[in-house]
């Protein structure tokens, strides 16, 4: 992380940013009732999570070619076609970074590698099993719950 500064109307002004090429996450639904996540070990919180598959850009790289990469890498699926949802910073009040969201259509399975140190596994999981999934706390980065909220799930009760 870097300290940047700048002028403002009310002085100069030092603040730490981190730069960042950007990353995707897909949303996948093999079925209309069902959403493919990624069970991950997540070193910084030293616990499992359930996500959506995701992943950083390679410099270079073209977003849908990330989409396409991860989808295979995390989850051993490939897509007919990515379809380009939205894009959002998640956290820019220290960072760059732009995620750009795909909706993977026409799901087959397709052999990826996973990245060194990568413990990650797939998990087809029902719509109704989520807010219980959430409420274990399982289901708890913000990338996931954007998705889980673009596409109507409620999770309330959850934790």
């Amino acid at each position: 992380m870097l300290e940047e500064a700048w002028d403002t109307p009310d002085g100069r002004v030092v603040r730490p940013v981190i730069h960042h090429p950007g990353a995707v996450v897909v949303i996948a639904q093999p079925t209309p009732d069902s959403l493919l996540l990624v069970r991950q070990w997540r070193y910084p919180v030293r616990r499992w999570t359930l996500e959506v598959p995701a992943g950083t850009r390679v410099a270079g790289e073209a977003p849908e070619r990330t989409a396409a990469r991860e989808l295979a890498e995390e989850a051993g699926y490939g897509a007919d076609r990515l379809v380009e949802m939205r894009r959002f910073f998640q956290a820019l009040g220290v960072s760059d970074e732009e995620m750009i969201v795909y909706r993977a259509e026409g799901l087959h399975p397709q052999a990826g590698q996973r990245d060194h140190g990568e413990l990650v596994s797939p998990e087809v999981v029902r719509l109704a099993e989520l807010p219980a999934l959430a409420a274990q706390g399982l289901l708890c980065d913000g990338k996931t719950l954007l998705a889980l909220a673009w596409l109507g799930v409620q999770l309330e009760g959850s934790s």
